[in-house]
């Protein structure tokens, strides 16, 4: 993308933001399964810079009410220098992963994908802020945070989460929200099995980023106790019962997909790593 037309995205979604009635994002559905708060996303090979224009207008343009985030906040992390690996995308262009901090520290992740259309970006984006810092996020902010107040509010709550959400951008207009199109790893998994995985100690759905400067796929995993594996007649389970899967969240060059199953070039191996192709990972098709 040129400059001249990153200077005209980042217009184009500034205002539409401005404008809010009559924006065209689909607001107020619930978030998916996202990273772990325990560890929280890992960017490999990145450099602190500043954030790409078109990305830092995208991030102003999104509904305070999804991504619990005030725009003030995500202007400011965004206005510093962030966390970024440039990914190479279609036709040449860039694809980025941007964080705030890495790791479990984090107060805002960005996945963005071009498209072979060009004019298209996919995002991937998960927000968090402290409960301990919200009430000084509204004295700062207009803003209605009462989501993130809601999610404050819950026994034990450390943090307001957005989750995982997912996001269109076409042609400069206001980010569409896609979240609800996609298909929740609670669905493939089931609530039964869930339950049986809480009741061995298993850890909840989280997100594995691991590739995600690699491919354009994420995976959502349950990571069992390691003292308790998951029961060998259990399908879903891998790496010897240490896993279990939720399902390939993949930007398909057009937009965001659910798949249970994806071929080994979208899910390679990741270097020195002696254990991979995992037999018992039968979600992952073909050879190293």
């Amino acid at each position: 993308m040129s400059p001249s037309s990153k200077l005209l995205l980042a217009g184009a979604l500034l205002c539409a933001s401005a404008g809010a009635s009559g924006a065209p994002s689909q607001a107020g559905s619930a978030g998916l399964a996202g990273f772990s708060p325990v560890s929280g996303p890992v960017i490999q090979n990145g450099r602190y810079t500043a954030a790409p224009e078109a990305v830092a207008a995208f991030v102003a343009a999104l509904p305070t009410r999804d991504v619990l985030l005030p725009k003030q906040l995500r202007q400011r992390l965004m206005g510093a220098q962030v966390y970024l690996s440039s990914v190479p995308g279609a036709g040449g262009r860039s694809d980025y992963l941007i964080a705030d901090k890495n790791g479990a520290r984090y107060s805002l992740w960005v996945r963005s994908y071009e498209s072979r259309r060009r004019g298209t970006t996919g995002y991937l984006v998960q927000m968090r802020i402290p409960c301990a810092e919200l009430a000084k996020a509204q004295t700062e902010s207009t803003e209605d945070l009462a989501a993130a107040r809601r999610a404050c509010a819950k026994p034990k709550a450390e943090f307001a989460d957005s989750g995982l959400r997912a996001y269109r951008v076409v042609a400069g207009r206001a980010p569409v929200d896609v979240t609800a199109s996609l298909r929740a790893p609670e669905t493939a998994l089931g609530r039964a099995r869930l339950d049986r995985y809480r009741a061995l100690g298993a850890n909840p759905i989280a997100l594995d980023d691991s590739r995600a400067g690699v491919v354009p796929v994420l995976r959502w995993v349950v990571e069992a106790d390691p003292e308790q594996p998951l029961p060998a007649k259990d399908e879903r389970r891998f790496q010897g019962g240490l896993k279990a899967h939720g399902g390939f969240l993949i930007w398909n060059g057009e937009g965001f997909e659910v798949r249970d199953s994806v071929q080994r070039a979208q899910w390679p191996c990741a270097a020195r790593d002696e254990g991979c192709p995992d037999p018992s990972d039968r979600y992952v098709l073909g050879k190293k």
